[in-house]
């Protein structure tokens, strides 16, 4: 368990505002509130306040008027301790509870509150004092030993945490808490006989208890006796077949072991249960199939377990993108869509449904799907700027570009920012160029980077297209330059750079730029390598340049503008 968790979990188990507890005395009338019975009407109140009305703020000022009337009066003191740490401010804490100790220390309550309240601030050396005189002077409860045995541990001291432990059973008899906290200590420092003594010890007095097989069972297997291991999960299992504890112990063994059908077994009988919840299932799941090579190789496997949750959790949208995404990786896109959609049909209000359908509809090509199912999106959200780009992107595939534009103006207004202004500006600029209108695309681009100056897109394009049009090359390389600073290794943006300064006629440095973009080309452009042809040729290395000119046409660029560079080289010959 961890001496971290230990104290974690005690401290809030007892870190309840105590405003149950009344003074001792007489009981307060309302109208009985002044002179001496002052501070226990003003704690009565504050009692009220936090345990009827869980008002702390107004509880803590009660508990304080009741020290303005008495400054000795130790409850209130302790009461406002409480209050802070369940405000989560130990250090304020610590000053209230010293001084109610100091008040009473005789006070058992008090004194434990102020253990707990050091450990909340971090001052455990403090903290170990307090527990030491508490397991002396309060030896019954076995909270002092478990918090001080976690503040040896914290302290690298385990074996004197192991004999604290001891010293309570010694005194209070086997706990179950404080025997697994000892046991966890003795497996930490592979001291396995004596923690499988502690176990067997809760077997024998608990031989019903599952849970005591369960835990002899994780002893054994960090032992490596895999046989008694597997003898005492079955034992557990025989006793209670559902246990969620012994199925994910069991679960580990097998997988500790590379035994993937037992695991996977176990697993779908964990998946099948509704004792455990669905976020953990689902986090298992996400781990499952984050490592690719393990995902790739039992994807069978793990179809089980998916398919358990869809029939449990047929409505979770969680579940139902799980299942669409593990599809989606087997390679059934168009069945994946299909589960998006019907998921859809039945929840139109649900936002990441359409940016999934949309995602695979745009995957597949299907711009006319991407605008119907964009225009259905912004139905049920109106506005939407992501939408609205999406919607953008498909209107220009289909070669709506007024449709594109008026997609694009709209999400232009409803951006929440200059950054995001600058994408739809950039993309506007795009549109236009795809038209011809160059200079309403030039204007675009200039709005796009005077809101955004480092929007590495338009920097890039903006740079593309004057070179194109061989205008303002040293204005454009200066943009080309800076794109590549923001992104440095994009293939596209070196590209870029590269035939700016073929353009520019400084063919070296372009011959560097462009091997850098080759290197980083994943997609083998042929635009890229028509470029880098172009500029080997320009330098005299016309083999390399007709081998890059071939490979480009390979690729797709135009054959017609390739067949002319190589007659001009056979005619050369």
């Amino acid at each position: 368990m961890g001496w971290i968790r230990v104290i974690a979990g005690v401290v809030a188990a007892a870190g309840i505002v105590s405003c149950s507890v009344l003074p001792r005395g007489r009981a307060v009338a309302e109208s009985d509130f002044g002179g001496a019975n002052a501070p226990y009407y003003h704690h009565a109140e504050g009692i009220k306040a936090c345990a009827i009305d869980n008002d702390t703020v107004r509880g803590f000022e009660e508990f304080r008027m009741a020290i303005e009337a008495d400054t000795a009066y130790a409850p209130a003191y302790y009461h406002m301790a409480e209050i802070l740490m369940r405000q989560r401010k130990p250090e304020r804490a610590v000053w209230y509870s010293e001084r109610a100790n100091r008040l009473d220390s005789a006070n058992m309550t008090y004194r434990n509150q102020l253990g707990r309240v050091l450990v909340m601030a971090g001052r455990y050396d403090e903290a170990m004092g307090i527990y030491t005189d508490l397991m002396r002077d309060d030896s019954n409860n076995p909270l002092n030993y478990t918090l001080l045995a976690a503040l040896y541990d914290y302290k690298e001291q385990p074996f004197t945490a192991i004999s604290i432990l001891d010293t309570a059973e010694m005194r209070l008899g086997r706990m179950e808490e404080l025997t697994a906290y000892k046991r966890e200590l003795l497996i930490r420092l592979k001291l396995y006989d004596k923690a499988l003594e502690e176990a067997k010890g809760m077997v024998n007095d608990y031989p019903y208890d599952d849970d005591n097989y369960r835990v002899l069972g994780d002893i054994y297997a960090a032992m490596g006796s895999d046989s008694l291991a597997l003898a005492n999960y079955k034992e557990a299992l025989r006793l209670d077949s559902a246990d969620l504890g012994t199925l994910s112990s069991l679960a580990d063994f097998y997988y500790r072991k590379n035994n993937a059908a037992d695991y996977f077994t176990t697993l779908k009988r964990i998946f099948d249960s509704d004792g455990w919840p669905l976020s953990n299932k689902l986090d298992l799941l996400g781990k499952l199939t984050s490592d690719v090579t393990f995902y790739g190789r039992h994807y069978f496997s793990i179809s089980s377990l998916v398919a358990s949750l869809v029939a449990r959790y047929p409505d979770n949208y969680q579940v139902v993108d799980a299942y669409a995404t593990h599809i989606a990786r087997g390679g059934e896109m168009g069945q994946a869509l299909q589960i998006y959609k019907s998921y859809m049909s039945l929840h139109p209000d649900r936002r990441e449904v359409y940016d999934n359908v949309i995602g695979i509809e745009s995957y597949l090509g299907h711009p006319d799907s991407v605008a119907f199912y964009s225009e259905m999106a912004l139905g049920y959200f109106p506005g939407n700027v992501d939408i609205l780009m999406l919607k953008g992107y498909a209107e220009v595939s289909l070669e709506d570009y007024e449709g594109a534009l008026a997609s694009l103006k709209e999400a232009y207004k409803a951006a929440a920012s200059d950054s995001v202004r600058s994408m739809v500006a950039g993309m506007s600029g795009d549109v236009y160029h795809e038209m011809g209108r160059h200079k309403q695309a030039f204007r675009q681009y200039d709005r796009a980077i005077r809101l955004n100056p480092n929007n590495a897109g338009v920097l890039n394009n903006y740079a593309y297209y004057l070179c194109e049009e061989d205008e303002a090359l040293e204005c454009a390389l200066e943009m080309s330059h800076k794109a590549n600073a923001i992104e440095p290794n994009n293939s596209t943006f070196l590209d870029t750079e590269g035939w700016i300064l073929y353009k520019l006629g400084r063919y070296e440095e372009a011959r560097e730029i462009m091997q850098r973009a080759v290197s980083f080309d994943a997609s083998n452009s042929e635009v890229l390598l028509f470029h880098y042809g172009e500029i080997l040729y320009a330098l005299g290395d016309e083999f390399m340049a007709e081998v890059y000119w071939k490979r480009a046409m390979s690729r797709g660029y135009d054959a017609e503008v390739v067949e002319q560079r190589l007659e001009m080289l056979n005619n050369k010959k």
